[in-house]
């Protein structure tokens, strides 16, 4: 069963996202993830009344009320984990799980094994955040005296939001943290933010250099620069919901294409896979246009899906190692310079035509910051993920007894 879980929370986090889906607009870090610190030093700083009820913190073990004043739950890379800090990445990851998958704590309760796997993904929230930790002292990186005046303005700001001191405890109890955790998470994230600047962005010790990457950009072996038409498998399939119907034309390409993908997901088997033959259909009467000399941007404009080929218009550069689905990504590769695939089918969102460029250098030499960045991501996060491995984890005396009722 919990074997079965954990597929369907995989399968949960691995959403629809049309070919690019973290690199369009992707304010996460460039290990590939958002730091829970950040959102707590986010929380508070807001006037919007928080709509979760605050409960006062508590652990409870065999029905007894266990004293947390000082209690450590775990120890993690030599760093102490206390009751408070704990408890704010369990419900940090509990939210997780409920706003993001809809998996809830009944449901949690009611699975067997899925309660133990919560508790290993609050661990490995508390080891991605101390990976900043770990770098921070492998690096000789530091909070300054300007760093520490950043931090009091953050938090003074965050106070102006609420009417009286009370109410700002109140707007941080909600969000599970107390004042003392709270400037821990605000100094966290600015060393999160710090370690950023430091080591991953250009210049910094785990960063491509520019004079690297422009010898990388330009070995089409290493570097592709691809334009896409994506046929999705619903393309073909008639809206029939007259709402939707009414407002068809006025939709995004983006709105359309999940106006397509509802109408697809409400038919048959039968009728799904007759919607996909008319669609491979169409993508081969387009590649075959296309390889026959047509133009394939106007192409790209009367037939593609894709809404990321709307601000790609110089089309998609890409690595190996770029997020992009595999398909995609070796077809990318087969292709010379200037020449044009068959229709590829890619069983997330369909078949692609593609047509590979030539690596446009002005273009590259505007956006090489954010390209390094793009292309170091993966490199970061495998950065990351190793010395999360790394990691030693031992547990307090009470970690072990933790049912789903104990922490409030």
């Amino acid at each position: 069963m919990l074997k079965k879980f954990s597929a369907m929370i995989l399968a949960l986090i691995m959403t629809v996202s049309l070919v690019t889906s973290c690199s369009e607009g992707d304010s996460s870090s460039s290990n590939g993830s958002t730091s829970s610190s950040s959102a707590a030093a986010d929380s508070a700083d807001s006037s919007t009344e928080s709509a979760v009820e605050t409960v006062e913190a508590s652990l409870t073990i065999d029905g007894e009320s266990i004293d947390t004043d000082n209690l450590i739950m775990c120890t993690i890379d030599g760093v102490d984990v206390d009751f408070e800090t704990f408890r704010y990445y369990y419900f940090y990851t509990l939210n997780l799980y409920e706003n993001t998958y809809g998996v809830t704590m009944d449901i949690i309760s009611e699975t067997d094994g899925a309660f133990d796997l919560l508790m290993s993904d609050v661990i490995t929230q508390l080891k991605q955040e101390y990976v900043t930790l770990h770098l921070c002292e492998e690096n000789d990186i530091e909070l300054t005296d300007e760093d520490y005046e950043q931090i009091e303005e953050t938090i003074e700001t965050a106070k102006s939001n609420y009417d009286t001191d009370e109410e700002y405890v109140q707007a941080l109890e909600s969000s599970y943290l107390t004042e003392d955790l709270y400037r821990r998470m605000v100094e966290l994230s600015t060393l999160y933010q710090k370690v950023e600047d430091t080591l991953f962005t250009n210049g910094g010790k785990y960063a491509t250099t520019e004079d690297e990457f422009r010898e990388i950009v330009q070995d089409p072996e290493q570097y592709a620069r691809v334009l896409q038409i994506l046929i999705p498998y619903q393309c073909q399939v008639e809206i029939t919901d007259e709402d939707t119907l009414d407002s068809y034309d006025d939709m995004t390409l983006s709105e359309k294409y999940s106006a397509k993908e509802t109408a697809y997901n409400a038919l048959s088997e039968e009728e799904q896979e007759a919607a996909r033959d008319e669609a491979h259909a169409l993508a081969e009467e387009v590649a075959e246009m296309a390889q026959n000399g047509d133009d394939f941007e106007s192409l790209i404009a009367e037939y593609g899906w894709d809404p990321g080929m709307e601000n790609n218009s110089q089309g998609y550069y890409m690595s190996h190692d770029t997020n992009f689905v595999q398909e995609f990504i070796d077809a990318g590769f087969e292709l010379e310079e200037n020449e044009v695939s068959g229709p590829v089918e890619s069983s997330t969102y369909g078949w692609f035509i593609l047509k590979r460029l030539p690596v446009d250098m002005d273009y590259v030499e505007e956006n090489i910051d954010s390209m390094i960045i793009e292309y170091d991501t993966p490199t970061i996060s495998q950065l990351y993920s190793d010395i999360m491995d790394e990691m030693e984890v031992s547990y307090g005396e009470y970690y072990d007894q933790i049912t789903p009722e104990s922490i409030t």
